[in-house]
């Protein structure tokens, strides 16, 4: 956690680039871009997997193939920084302009606080599945997630909170009362 507190302290008002890596190299384009020391995020979750009859917590990617990486150069050095990385790599574009499409800062930091893997009751699902599902644009008003704004979805009997980005949209668990509409 302390990793992903600096992580959050460091980020400036720069916006962010979504790059999808094919076949799982996420955690390689991880460390390339630790080597250079530059700032960048892969959703991660614990899972308990079991190895010679233990079961360990393990952090794995949440989403294969997805890192995101904060723009603190130009577009053009830092495409030409990601191209000296030896993993495939594409950088999610408008399909218009054929440019990167660039995360505002704010949307980045919000993501980033609800994919912390230490919080419980936390979905992910795909663009597509948090879209088909029915909800009011809400702000959150109470709790550690407060200023955040997302859908609130009632299911089995509860409430659910959903922010999408990127392609991956975060579900958690909340009260409907930590929100307000914001329609």
């Amino acid at each position: 956690m302390d990793d992903f507190d600096d992580q959050i302290k460091q980020t400036t008002k720069n916006p962010w680039y979504a790059v999808r890596t094919f076949n799982c190299q996420e955690l390689k384009i991880s460390d390339f871009l630790k080597e250079r020391k530059k700032v960048h995020f892969v959703p991660m979750t614990y899972v308990e997997k079991e190895k010679e009859g233990k079961t360990r917590k393990m952090l794995v990617p949440v989403v294969h193939n997805l890192v995101f990486l904060q723009k603190n150069e130009s577009r053009k050095a830092t495409l030409a920084m990601l191209k000296e990385c030896d993993v495939p790599f594409s950088v999610l574009c408008d399909k218009e302009t054929k440019h990167p499409c660039e995360i505002p800062d704010k949307q980045m930091t919000e993501f980033r606080i609800l994919c912390d893997p230490d919080f419980k009751d936390t979905l992910y699902i795909t663009h597509e599945e948090a879209e088909a599902k029915p909800g009011k644009n809400v702000r959150i008003i109470h709790g550690p997630f407060a200023g955040i704004t997302g859908k609130l979805h009632r299911a089995r009997g509860g409430y659910y909170f959903i922010k999408t980005l990127a392609g991956v949209g975060v579900m958690m668990r909340i009260s409907r009362w930590y929100c307000e509409v914001t329609e």
